[in-house]
């Protein structure tokens, strides 16, 4: 554990930090009352989440099969990196506005940002059937999408912290699977109705899942009232500037850029990627399926080790494994037949899945529990100009290059992110580096 008779923090951010940790064991029977820890609200709430997951980040974790598709039809006209501004502004929105989300939420509740996010969300997969220019995808699904998948991911991630403490990294991580059933499922959806039924209703279908999947989010998912901390009301601000002074958060949100970097940049060009490696348009589809459904492994497995043993060790001992196996296997021999690409992709998106899952919980661990939806969506509002910046890039370089070389240049783009986890949890340590410690 850290060392609590160290010199006072540097921030505000570190103050409690430091405070929180030398009560613990006096305040152990207070957070036993704040955080149930289960019941039938609580768990009622995670399944909410995890329904609210299902169609959004789902949607945007499978976007590659839809940009894919409208690179060989709608916007044939297009380059890949023209198409990819759509998929970019999309998840751009989405985490960056949650900077707006997470105040709002702090001070209603979840219930009204869920039906408005809601509303919005399937609108835009209602619209989507009908575009057929690109100022329509964008208005479509970059705008309108992009603004309702930030409302309703936001709380759902957010509401979590309302009921969960001691496992918060494994329900956060379960919470986080239900975008990566998501994205496992809605390609095979998409790869039938795509054939049988053409794109309109292809894109109807998957408004009525998510028609279905909110419905029952807004009777599952509920708030509750935290009891005060004694340290005064929130900041009122959007994003708080006071955190960027702690190393700890600045580290983390730079690993958080790369992640995001790296993550959706995969999930948007993994379909393009393989056709441009010569795979079939089976490959095109089931790679996402593959990433996917391990990555819900991912999500949740890591979670549940991340609460014995530490979020930031296990966060690093992912990032790791998803190094070794992206420069050692899938950049020499990734193009070489179906069975290695499917094997460095299924490590690939175990991996990843437990940077998703973890991270939102290693930003929890510096801030009170009633600031999580604002420290969150500042994290996260750093971490939105990689996935702005992915796809463009990554699919100019897939035109221009290689794909070895696109799968070479994300991982050092993770070599990154891993330096800075590993500066966060040493900060973390007050500038002791421990092996064992549990942080």
């Amino acid at each position: 554990m850290m060392n609590r008779d160290s010199a006072s923090c540097e921030d505000e951010v570190c103050d409690v930090s430091c405070e929180s940790a030398a009560s613990d064991d006096a305040a152990t029977g207070a957070v036993s009352l704040a955080y149930p820890e289960g019941g039938r609200d609580a768990w009622c709430c995670l399944v909410g989440s995890a329904l609210i997951m299902f169609p959004s980040f789902g949607f945007q974790t499978a976007v590659g099969t839809v940009q894919d598709y409208i690179t060989i039809h709608q916007l044939s006209g297009y380059s890949v990196e023209d198409i990819g501004w759509i998929s970019a502004l999309l998840v751009f929105l989405t985490l960056f506005l949650g900077v707006q989300v997470g105040p709002v939420f702090d001070r209603y509740g979840p219930r009204l940002l869920l039906a408005a996010g809601s509303i919005g969300s399937v609108a835009s997969y209602l619209l989507l059937a009908q575009c057929a220019k690109y100022w329509h995808f964008m208005l479509t699904l970059s705008v309108l999408g992009g603004i309702s998948s930030a409302i309703v991911t936001t709380v759902a991630i957010s509401v979590l912290s309302h009921w969960f403490e001691r496992r918060r990294a494994l329900v956060t991580g379960i919470c986080m699977a239900g975008s990566s059933a998501g994205g496992a499922i809605l390609p095979i959806v998409l790869r039938t109705t795509f054939e049988q039924y053409g794109w309109a209703w292809s894109l109807r279908v998957v408004a009525f899942i998510a028609l279905a999947c909110y419905v029952l989010a807004i009777f599952l998912v509920k708030g509750r009232q935290l009891p005060t901390t004694g340290n005064g009301p929130p900041s009122r601000a959007t994003i708080n500037f006071r955190a960027f002074k702690s190393p700890r958060l600045c580290f983390l949100a730079l690993a958080v850029f790369s992640f995001e970097f790296i993550i959706f940049g995969c999930a948007a060009l993994l379909p393009t990627y393989a056709r441009y490696a010569g795979f079939s348009s089976h490959e095109q589809f089931y790679t996402l399926t593959v990433l996917n459904s391990m990555s819900l492994l991912g999500r949740v497995l890591p979670g549940l080790a991340a609460d014995i043993i530490g979020r930031f060790n296990v966060l690093l001992a992912m990032m790791l494994l998803t190094l070794v196996i992206m420069a050692g296997v899938w950049v020499p021999f990734g193009q070489r037949n179906e069975a290695t690409l499917y094997a460095v992709v299924a490590v690939f998106g175990f991996g990843s899945g437990g940077w998703i899952s973890l991270a939102p919980v290693c930003a929890g661990q510096l801030c009170r529990t009633e600031e999580y939806g604002r420290f969150y969506g500042t994290v996260y509002s750093v971490a939105a100009f990689g996935t702005l910046l992915t796809v463009p890039v990554g699919g100019e370089m897939l035109a221009a290059t290689t794909p070895q070389l696109l799968v070479g240049f994300y991982a050092a783009v993770l070599v990154f992110g891993l330096v800075n986890v590993v500066c966060s949890r040493w900060a973390l340590l007050e500038w002791k580096w421990r092996w064992t410690a549990k942080v």
